[in-house]
């Protein structure tokens, strides 16, 4: 690798020399020498990788291991695949199995590039942890500091990753009396569901152009890290964990709430947790928590009951005010009777047939959900400050919904799923190296061990400090003192 480093002190450090000559004269500006340096040092990084590719395709060709299990097919074969540093270039062996003639490159294997693999781990990383946050495009822009890739690698990057990664169990669980879970769905408009074109329609023809994305948020407490004298509070959710995905159906559900119920386990002691409380609209799916979650209890989230309350005092006009507050109070103290009289009260003042039909619609919704009301009343430990519908905002329709674009269903699931894992401080880099290891322990072959082995033993030798100081003029030791 000596011979890169040589080149560019030899010529490239010359040629910057140069540079510095024109600044002095004013032909070049500061700005037009960091442009210059960046490049030929970013190519120095480039080219010091694809010789290093190159000298342990040779170390390979050379070895034990190789020459015992693989015989050479094809040499010099070129690969070019983007790093964050640019595109880098190196050639390499292509062998046959002994018995089964099957074609690799042994190099390939040992540095974990795939057949037909254009992006470094790290080049894809940069693509996707900006493509989470901004579009395909600005992600494409991302990969690479000097070359970008297309819009479509970007989506087959987010299509083609498995966003799942293990719990880690910390070393002392964690000890909560009390655990809180807020859940709703986002509305996201669809481009098509599989393929385009394939978007169903309702009775009157309209296309059914929604998918809905869950997001559940879990936490422990809420505290104000504003101060108490703030005007203008600022809250904060402690020991938050995010879980998002379409999870289509009663089976997709069930695995979306195990996925809590599994996390829960891991992290907490459950034998000290009392209850665990999930908050939402009344929704079947997030009603059904209760039954994967132990000692769960359901709560009906306050911001829809303020939208039914709210909708319940249009024909009182000016009385409106009046109205919110004996509904409020009907419901904070989980009086049934007092809440169907007042609601009694206001049916009767009100002329209009599709306002009367909310109102009616308001008074089923409170008493379909009485029990998540009444949970409220009864238990004085429960910490209601948290809405659902901000926690979807923030994590959900910041990138999916609140600016005009179209998503396939399983772009959507594949984007709520990386949204998830961004806000739960995840690192795409980590990820992607989760799931090489993951394919490399299923891909596990024991010539492939016993070449690698071979190769650290025959690594030892590679003295490249005391090679390029004896080579390179200027890093003779004598003038290192």
């Amino acid at each position: 690798m000596y011979y890169t480093i040589q080149h560019f002190i030899e010529k490239d450090i010359k040629e910057i020399e140069k540079s510095v000559g024109k600044i002095i004269i004013g032909e070049i500006d500061a700005e037009d020498l960091s442009r210059e340096i960046q490049e030929r040092v970013l190519k120095l990084g480039t080219d010091l990788l694809g010789e290093i590719y190159e000298l342990l395709d040779d170390e390979i060709r050379e070895s034990i291991s190789r020459k015992k299990h693989w015989t050479i097919e094809h040499r010099n074969q070129e690969k070019t695949i983007l790093d964050v540093m640019g595109k880098v270039t190196f050639k390499r062996t292509g062998y046959c199995a002994k018995g089964t003639n099957e074609y690799i490159y042994l190099l390939d294997k040992v540095l974990g590039f795939e057949p037909g693999q254009k992006l470094t781990l790290r080049a894809a990383a940069n693509a996707l942890e900006e493509t989470i946050e901004s579009s395909y495009m600005k992600g494409g822009r991302k990969a690479s500091l000097t070359e970008e890739i297309s819009k479509q690698a970007v989506k087959d990057l987010v299509h083609g990753t498995i966003v799942e990664m293990p719990i880690k169990e910390p070393k002392d669980k964690k000890r909560a009396k009390y655990l809180h879970i807020v859940a709703d769905e986002d509305h996201v408009s669809a481009q098509f569901q599989e393929e385009k074109g394939d978007l169903p329609r309702d009775s009157r023809g309209n296309k059914i152009n929604t998918i809905m994305p869950k997001l559940i948020c879990l936490y422990e407490d809420i505290i104000n890290v504003s101060g108490e004298v703030s005007e203008n509070p600022r809250y904060k959710l402690i020991g938050k964990r995010y879980f998002s995905g379409t999870y289509v159906g009663s089976k997709a559900n069930e695995e979306l709430w195990n996925q809590v119920a599994r996390y829960i386990d891991t992290v907490y002691d459950t034998e000290y947790l009392e209850r665990v409380y999930i908050a939402g609209d009344g929704a079947p799916w997030i009603k059904s928590g209760c039954e994967y979650i132990e000692n769960s209890k359901f709560v009906l989230d306050k911001f829809h009951m303020m939208k039914y309350v709210n909708t319940s005092v249009t024909p009182l006009l000016d009385s409106a005010e009046e109205g919110k507050e004996e509904i409020w109070e009907a419901l904070n103290s989980a009086d049934k009777d007092a809440l169907k009289e007042i609601y009694k009260r206001i049916l009767d003042v009100t002329e209009d047939g599709k306002k009367k039909e909310n109102i009616k619609k308001a008074l089923k919704y409170f008493l379909n959900n009485w029990d998540g009301i009444k949970i409220k009343v009864k238990d004085a430990d429960g910490c209601w400050g948290c809405c659902a519908e901000g926690q979807v905002s923030h994590v959900l329709s910041d990138r999916m919904s609140s600016r005009p674009m179209g998503w396939s269903r399983f772009g959507c699931d594949q984007m709520a799923k990386f949204r998830a894992f961004k806000y739960n401080n995840g690192k795409v880099i980590d990820l992607l190296k989760y799931q090489k290891e993951k394919q490399k322990e299923q891909e596990h072959r024991e010539e492939q061990e016993e070449l690698i082995k071979e190769l650290r033993k025959r690594k030892s030798g590679w003295d490249y400090a005391e090679r390029t100081q004896a080579v390179i003029p200027g890093l003779e030791k004598s003038n290192m003192k």
